[in-house]
């Protein structure tokens, strides 16, 4: 059976993780880059696409990228 996380400091400290995972997410700005842990974006691009390119060109590590929908669900992750 999954775990779950029922409060707000566990939260916090699962979203402390050592991950090497970057996430491409939807922002009122465009698109966001955002490593996974952190807070703030990477780098914010007007297109998917090109966000798409900017993390691949940030991901020098044997990490992935997972890559969502304008609705915040995951579409597809890449690799590396």
């Amino acid at each position: 059976m999954p775990r779950t996380i029922t409060n707000k400091k566990s939260l916090r400290e699962a979203a402390k993780t050592s991950s090497r995972r970057i996430h491409i997410v939807p922002t009122k700005e465009g698109w966001s880059i955002k490593k996974e842990g952190f807070k703030r974006s990477s780098a914010v691009f007007e297109t998917k696409t090109k966000a798409i390119d900017g993390a691949s060109q940030l991901s020098t590590f044997d990490g992935s990228i997972i890559i969502h929908k304008k609705d915040g669900s995951i579409d597809r992750r890449i690799k590396r």
